[in-house]
């Protein structure tokens, strides 16, 4: 071996170390990032980047390194500078997602200006005959980057975090080798050697710990926001009906598929005396939680309604007092229906809720009843009008909420309630499970999923059998 080649080697031995020390942290951070890119949190990529470009620079710019591959001379010095001019981009980008939100708007000044230096400098660096064109304004607004962060970093807090500590000492260090660094490549230090990369090193070392707690706590914190909204979904799907009540003559199904975790529709089955049975859908505007929560007051508001369930209208109107100034931006859509086998009648109402269709057997057509009052929670006092028809044995009736008929398909055609008659049609003469189970089928395939559909999937399917059947 060459003896210049082996004094450099010794020489550049502890750079090297830190070097490649650097550039696993960045390929490891890398690594990690590709695995979570599911998570939409680019702060590990930032950092990645960053630590890369800044190890390869340092690797590049080793006199063992420039000896043992011999390589062309200006270019390669013009790419460890192409190499420096584009560090600060990933950098403040990272930089960038560590600050508070209030203090986001210098860094990311500070960013866009060295993506623009970038822009023009490597075209510059790359057409000069000689390197180092546009080295001054890079080391200036470098050290005017360097007192940005300072400033956003070391700005008073009234609280202090052990992260926020540590970003500081890491900054401290850092700092203090950047600043070295730039005034010795303005000359304007006694010294020559170049010990930056030794600070970067601490600097990175405390930064990705600071990184990585976030991105790691964030993820913990989902987590833990998953586990609460499955026990949410258990909840909720405990205070829906189980098996409907079983009634001579009647064949109930239903279906609930919810479009998050949790939803905001409803569906309830009241029992009475003898043959008769109240059912109640109901929607409840938005998703997620808070329509959540209203549905499972819905429950405890419905529940009281047994001393009236023959008259829809009056549930309705106890169900909206009981709702009134306390929905705030939030309101609900509800259909009531009473069937009365005895008689042979359906009474109905509605709050704004998607009209009941039944199927006639006589005559294998699909009728809906007419709409009814406003919805509720919105006024004081409100009048939901009943509206009561006829049911015969082979009869139908299917109520359901918006999500059936507004699911769109690819692109962005409604399923529509024509569409939602004509599969009832097509279906009512067989078990109330078949037909109810066609229903979402049909919806699954007008909007190509399965599942996760864009609202709330609620429907009951009610057929009047002859006693005994």
């Amino acid at each position: 071996m060459p003896p210049a080649l082996l004094a450099a080697l010794r020489h550049d031995i502890p750079s090297a170390g830190v070097g490649f020390i650097l550039l696993g942290l960045g390929l490891a951070a890398g690594a990690v990032a590709f695995a979570r890119r599911r998570t939409g949190d680019p702060t590990l990529l930032y950092f990645s980047i960053f630590t890369t470009l800044y190890a390869v620079r340092l690797l590049c710019d080793l006199e063992a390194t420039k000896l043992l591959y011999a390589p062309p001379q200006p270019a390669w010095d013009k790419l460890i500078l192409i190499l420096s001019y584009l560090m600060p981009v990933p950098g403040g980008l990272f930089f960038e997602r560590l600050m508070p939100p209030g203090r986001l708007r210098w860094v990311r000044l500070f960013w866009q200006v060295m993506a623009v230096l970038a822009a023009v400098a490597i075209p510059v660096e790359i057409a000069s005959p000689a390197p180092g064109a546009m080295l001054g304004p890079y080391h200036v607004l470098v050290l005017a980057g360097v007192a940005t962060v300072l400033v956003n970093v070391f700005w008073p807090d009234r609280e202090r975090t052990p992260d926020q500590l540590l970003l500081r000492a890491s900054f401290l260090v850092f700092i203090a080798f950047a600043i070295y660094e730039n005034l010795r490549g303005m000359g304007l230090t006694p010294w020559t050697g170049n010990v930056e990369h030794f600070g970067f090193l601490f600097f990175v070392c405390g930064l990705g710990t600071v990184a990585a707690r976030r991105v790691f706590g964030d993820q913990q914190r989902l987590t833990e926001i998953r586990q609460e909204l499955a026990t949410a979904r258990r909840i909720q799907e405990s205070i829906l009906p189980g098996e409907p009540p079983r009634i001579a003559g009647l064949d109930l199904a239903s279906r609930y598929v919810s479009a998050t975790e949790v939803a905001g529709d409803f569906y309830e089955f009241i029992p009475a005396e003898g043959r008769r049975l109240g059912i109640l859908v109901a929607d409840v505007s938005g998703h997620g939680v808070p329509a959540a929560l209203v549905a499972s007051m819905l429950k405890v508001a419905v529940a009281a309604q047994g001393s009236h369930v023959a008259s829809p209208g009056r549930v309705l109107s106890e169900v909206n007092a009981i709702f009134h100034g306390k929905l705030k931006n939030q309101f609900i859509t509800a259909l009531y229906v009473y069937l009365d086998l005895e008689a042979g009648s359906l009474t109905a109402a509605s709050a704004g809720h998607p009209p009941p269709l039944v199927w006639r057997r006589s005559s294998g057509q699909v009728e809906e009843l007419p709409p009814g009052g406003v919805v509720l929670g919105r006024l004081r006092r409100a009048a939901y009008p009943e509206v009561a028809v006829p049911l015969s044995p082979g009869d139908r009736v299917l109520l359901f909420t918006d999500g059936i008929p507004e699911a769109l398909s690819p692109g962005g055609q409604m399923f529509g309630e024509e569409r939602l008659r004509e599969v009832l049609a097509a279906h009512a003469s067989q078990p109330a499970e078949t037909t109810a189970e066609a229903i979402v089928a049909q919806v699954a395939a007008w909007t190509g999923r399965s599942s996760g559909f864009d609202d709330d999937l609620t429907l009951v399917v009610a057929g009047v059998e002859p006693t005994g059947a």
